[in-house]
């Protein structure tokens, strides 16, 4: 115990920490945490299988506490929920089963490949994003699609919060409420892909735990600051940021 203590107070946890906090801040306001989470992880040295059952740990239980804040506070109503959560967490069992069977050296090359068609298709949907006024007129949406987001969650997962963030959009929910609901999904895919991968033996509690915490700091940063933030000014940072690990991953991956 001593031991696991001490490697949480060192430089490389306080790193652990920022990109956990960092990347939740863009997770939340753009769907877009695994963009840097992942490629950053991966460039300190933390391996693949490792990193993505972290991310889905970490991204998990900031969700978790977005959820329990959303809950208390009457926005979001569980029973209007959980159909689409049951379906999501499906979907994130079978997409970790799938990405823990792939070796780290394909997976490696597999994640650069997804990564940048990902955020290109991501990149895209955030500057089509238009904000619906009107929160009363939603339409019936299918739940085949958070079983599929879910297993691509589970899998990898990057760009996913942004996808399921989109799919909230087409039913005519307001950015803001989008958003909320997407931390619904998130907790659902996340934490049944990563009791899956903590069933593989690929979870290190040392390298989740500051990554954790910075990412439940940013989550509630940025739920606060986000009716004030103008998505534009994230979206101008979102792609330098990418764009500069994106690049240091190849070089380790390659």
């Amino acid at each position: 115990m001593q031991f696991i203590m001490e490697q949480w107070f060192t430089f490389h946890s306080f790193v652990l920490f920022v990109i956990g906090a960092i990347a939740a801040i863009f997770g939340v306001l753009l769907g877009a945490a695994g963009f840097i989470l992942l490629p950053a992880m991966l460039m300190v040295g933390v391996p693949i299988h490792t990193t993505i059952a972290v991310n889905k740990f970490a991204t998990g239980v900031s969700s978790f506490v977005s959820v329990l804040s959303l809950l208390i506070k009457g926005q979001i109503k569980l029973k209007t929920m959980f159909p689409f959560m049951m379906v999501a967490a499906i979907g994130g069992v079978v997409g970790a089963f799938i990405s823990a069977n792939i070796s780290e050296n394909t997976l490696n090359i597999i994640a650069c490949i997804i990564l940048a068609f990902a955020f290109l298709i991501v990149l895209k949907q955030q500057f089509k994003r238009m904000e619906i006024a009107d929160s009363s007129v939603t339409k019936k949406i299918s739940r085949l699609p958070p079983f599929f987001i879910g297993m691509y969650d589970g899998a990898i997962g990057p760009g996913s919060g942004s996808m399921n963030i989109s799919y909230f959009l087409k039913a005519n929910y307001p950015y803001l409420k989008a958003v909320q609901l997407t931390r619904f999904m998130m907790f659902s895919s996340c934490m049944s892909a990563f009791f899956f991968y903590l069933l593989y033996g690929v979870f290190d509690i040392i390298i989740a735990v500051p990554i954790t915490i910075g990412s439940i700091v940013g989550t509630q940063l940025a739920l606060k600051i986000a009716p004030y933030l103008k998505s534009r000014w994230i979206q101008m940072v979102l792609p330098v940021l990418f764009f500069f690990l994106f690049i240091q991953m190849l070089k380790d991956v390659l």
